[in-house]
C-alpha cells in the first residue's frame, strides 16, 4: 500500500478549489472596475453604515422608554403604605380664592402647578411685581466687566 496517491488526490482538490477561488475573486474585481463598481460599492456601504446609524438610534430609543418605565415605577408609593409624613408630601397646594381670575388666575395656576410637582406642601398666598426693570441688575456689571478684563488678557500678540 502507498500513501502518495491519497496525498496527491487532496493535493488536487486543494489547488482546484484555490483555482475556483482566485477565477471568481478575478471575476469580481473585473465587474467591480471602473464607474459601475464604485457605485455598486458606495451604495454598499451607505446601505451599510444607514442601517448601523438606524439600529443605533433604536438602540437609544429602547433605553430611553426603558429609563420611563423605570422611573415610573420608582416613583409610584407602595400599595397600602400610607403613611403621616407621605400624606403631608402629597397634600394639594391650595390657591388663595381671591387671587384668581383673568391673567393672575393662569399665573396662580402655573406657580401652584411649580410647587405641587417640586413637592412641597404649601399653601400660595398671593404674588407681588418685583420692583425694578427686566435689564441686567447693577451688581451683574461688575462680574461682566470682569470677564471682559480677564478675556482681553488672555489675548495673545503675536503680531507686535
Amino acid at each position: 500500500m502507498s500513501i502518495a496517491p491519497a496525498a496527491t488526490a487532496v493535493t488536487e482538490t486543494v489547488d482546484a478549489a484555490a483555482a475556483a477561488a482566485a477565477s471568481a475573486s478575478a471575476r469580481i474585481a473585473e465587474e467591480m472596475s471602473g464607474v459601475g463598481g464604485a457605485l455598486t460599492m458606495s451604495i454598499i456601504a451607505f446601505s451599510v453604515v444607514f442601517l448601523v446609524l438606524g439600529g443605533l438610534s433604536g438602540v437609544i430609543y429602547a433605553i430611553k422608554y426603558m429609563a420611563q418605565g423605570l422611573e415610573r415605577k420608582k416613583n409610584e408609593p407602595p400599595a397600602g403604605n400610607a403613611t403621616a409624613g407621605n400624606a403631608a408630601a402629597t397634600a394639594p397646594v391650595v390657591v388663595a380664592p381671591a387671587a384668581q381670575g383673568g391673567a393672575d388666575g393662569r399665573l396662580m395656576a402655573v406657580l401652584a402647578a411649580a410647587v405641587a410637582a417640586a413637592g412641597i406642601g404649601g399653601r400660595i398666598t398671593g404674588v407681588t411685581v418685583a420692583g425694578g426693570s427686566r435689564a441686567r441688575p447693577a451688581r451683574a456689571a461688575g462680574w461682566r466687566s470682569a470677564s471682559l478684563a480677564e478675556g482681553i488678557q488672555s489675548l495673545s500678540r503675536d503680531w507686535k
